[in-house]
């Protein structure tokens, strides 16, 4: 082996180890955010309770959906309305909503058949048409596999009331998994995203909303030209966050969590899902999208320990990097968000995490996504363009 070659095996394990320190530090300050983060009071109910209408575009029946929509039915909260928005009228969903209708007859809720395709996301598309039915000054968007506590509306009335908010998001967790695909899908949301919202929290501020919750007042809507300016973004829920945020609001992230449940999805469902986030990301927010990077300490660890050639500082920067990562996970998806993965999930992780970085160099690569079963591209500003055959 020729001198340069030395010289350049030396630069590579000198680069892979400081992108583990720094990797490593992350997944430090990462533990630390999520214990800091909820360890705060939730807020204090006010002397009064806004009226609040939930918007709730669904499509579909799965196996945990009576549960998730039943879970806004039953809120310990007035005065609520739920409005339940279709795209399809023959979709089987309605015949379950009419059913949980019946069974709750004391709650304001409608069905609401939204056939018009108004832009190129549909759930923005069925938001658009819920919207002239709502009777409350405060609404809350929420995706249609969120199930949440009976206390869920009161913890967003009392956000609402605070002064300057503009914007109301929390965290959620991953709900028990049947399928490999959904384990990985848990574990990503438990010891990755929400840990990295939570340092966002404390080294940016939110400027973003979480599409599990999002709760505002409806006069804040004019002012960012109303729910048609999101009509063709794929994020719409970073989207929505961002240009309240823009308007001058305060966007307020509570530590209240709820629970995401598809505990059937599929290994490939759980691919496509991440791809489409990581190119979503990259073009929301390409800086920190790149830096996100530079938080993967096990692949680092890795290529460090091969580009060593199995050197002891390689395989101890692999042991750190294991240890952090389960630290992280185990503290932030069980003890924190309260999840309800087996322990023997963690073993995992390591899968996850080496699928987490392939991920985010493929995002690199294009800009095409999979959703509901379309093919799309995401131009530099973020909009969808439906591909044609």
């Amino acid at each position: 082996m020729n001198i340069l070659d030395i010289n350049l095996i030396s630069g590579l394990v000198r680069f892979f180890t400081l992108l583990t320190l720094a990797a490593l530090t992350y997944q430090v300050l990462a533990l630390n955010a999520m214990v800091r983060f909820f360890r705060r009071p939730l807020p204090s109910p006010g002397p009064t309770r806004p009226g609040l209408t939930v918007l709730k575009p669904v499509r579909g029946v799965g196996p945990e959906t009576r549960a998730c929509l039943e879970s806004f039915l039953t809120q310990d909260y007035a005065p609520f309305q739920v409005l339940f928005g279709v795209a399809d009228g023959r979709d089987p969903v309605v015949s379950l909503l009419h059913d949980l209708q019946c069974a709750h007859p004391g709650c304001e809720m409608e069905i609401i058949i939204c056939p018009q395709a108004l832009g190129a996301n549909p759930k923005v598309s069925t938001l658009r048409q819920l919207l002239p039915q709502a009777r409350h000054d405060y609404l809350v968007i929420s995706d249609s596999d969120i199930i949440v506590g009976p206390d869920y509306l009161g913890v967003l009335g009392a956000a609402l009331q605070e002064e300057g908010v503009g914007l109301v998001t929390c965290p959620y967790r991953g709900g028990p998994a049947a399928t490999l695909g959904a384990a990985l899908e848990t574990l990503t949301i438990g010891s990755d995203f929400i840990p990295s919202v939570a340092m966002a929290y404390y080294v940016e501020g939110i400027s973003f909303g979480l599409g599990a919750t999002l709760a505002f007042p409806r006069q804040a809507l004019p002012e960012i030209g109303g729910l048609e300016a999101l009509a063709d973004y794929l994020a719409d829920d970073y989207q929505l966050g961002h240009r309240l945020h823009q308007a001058g609001y305060r966007i307020t992230l509570v530590p209240y969590v709820v629970e995401t449940a598809d505990r059937d999805q599929s290994l490939v469902g759980f691919l496509a899902h991440q791809l489409r986030w990581a190119r979503t990301y990259r073009v929301c927010r390409p800086a920190g999208y790149f830096a996100y990077g530079l938080t993967f300490a096990l692949p680092h660890a890795l290529l460090t320990a091969l580009a060593s050639g199995g050197a002891p500082i390689g395989l101890a920067l692999v042991l750190a990097a294991l240890l952090a990562r389960l630290s992280l996970a185990y503290v932030s998806q069980w003890l924190v968000l309260g999840g309800r993965l087996p322990l023997a999930a963690l073993a995992l992780l390591p899968l996850r995490d080496l699928a987490a970085f392939v991920l985010w160099a493929a995002s690199f690569l294009g800009n095409r996504v999979q959703w509901q079963g379309r093919d799309y591209r995401v131009d530099p500003g973020g909009k969808l363009i439906l591909e044609t055959s």
